[in-house]
């Protein structure tokens, strides 16, 4: 295992994050931009992003590999899900952060920090068994993700989801992010040939996803308690559960089935992977409190660095 990059990564994104920090204290973004810049992103550069992962990028692989990784790529959201709602049933948080601590479970980092450590280990070629769970990843987060930050924003304010019980949620649900999905799912299944300059311009407006997200996420940092971050025990709790009991406990149940061994090793990485950074974007969006997510982004992230060569000890 290549260690040097995934210290290489955190070290890229501790910085972007710190270049928000310092934006915020500086106040050279203002509440009104950091909003308005958090919309670009979720609606704008994050859907590029997806659509470029499948760019020129072959279907001619193996289609009994393809077919494990599928159906491993179901089963990793669906033992998210579930034990999301184990996650919060064991660590019992407040009303308000219910949905927020299932929104965590659901959504690792599986694109940033998924690329670089997994290419490392198993190679570039590993690389299109990842797309298909950044596909399922934003297909998830703009719509299962959206209804969770909504109903979060809900309980945060105590009232009733009345937004969600009247007309026009479809629309809501059928969002450019899907839209972005299926469109890269389409592109990869039936080989759409796309001009290379297409192909740049995505290359280059995707690529914005990351910088402006870990910087909105050093906004909010700045922003939050910090004492309450590092001394949250709840969250130091659930960090540990989620990061090293959980995959290392699905590792042990299907080590040894009649897996490709890359196609697992990607499965069973991605579920070490720490809290997605977009989700304090959709929770900002939305209107959920955003300083459960941060929490939970800042200490995974942090503790990642020893749970992922820990958990690769076990594959």
């Amino acid at each position: 295992m290549n260690v040097q990059i995934i210290l290489s990564q955190m070290l890229m994104l501790f910085v972007m994050m710190l270049i928000g920090y310092f934006l915020w204290k500086k106040q050279w973004l203002d509440e009104p931009a950091n909003q308005k810049l958090s919309k670009i992103v979720v609606n704008i550069f994050n859907p590029m992003l997806v659509v470029y992962g499948v760019l020129g990028k072959s279907s001619g692989k193996d289609m009994g590999l393809v077919a494990q990784n599928l159906f491993l790529m179901l089963l990793f959201y669906l033992l998210l899900i579930v034990f999301g709602i184990l996650f919060v049933w064991i660590l019992r948080p407040k009303k308000s952060e219910r949905c927020v601590y299932w929104m965590m479970t659901i959504f690792p980092n599986v694109g940033f920090m998924g690329i670089p450590v997994i290419s490392s280990i198993f190679g570039m070629e590993s690389v299109i068994y990842i797309a298909f769970y950044m596909l399922g990843y934003n297909l998830l987060l703009y719509t299962l993700g959206i209804v969770l930050a909504r109903k979060a924003a809900a309980d945060r304010e105590g009232r009733q989801m009345q937004e969600m019980k009247q007309g026009g949620q479809w629309k809501r649900i059928f969002n450019v992010g899907v839209l972005a999905s299926i469109t890269a799912i389409l592109i990869f299944m039936f080989q759409i040939s796309v001009p290379a300059p297409v192909v740049t311009f995505f290359d280059y407006m995707g690529n914005a996803t990351i910088p402006l997200s870990m910087i909105l996420i050093g906004v909010s940092i700045a922003k939050a308690d910090m004492k309450n971050i590092f001394t949250n025990v709840r969250m130091y709790f659930y960090t540990g559960i989620r990061m090293i009991l959980f995959p290392i406990l699905v590792i042990s149940l299907m080590k040894g089935m009649f897996f490709d061994p890359v196609v697992f090793g990607v499965f069973a990485l991605e579920l070490a992977m720490p809290v997605g950074s977009i989700i304090t974007l959709i929770a900002k969006e939305n209107g959920a409190d955003e300083t459960c997510s941060t929490n939970g982004i800042v200490l995974s992230t942090l503790v990642s660095i020893l749970t992922i060569p820990i958990v690769c000890m076990f594959l």
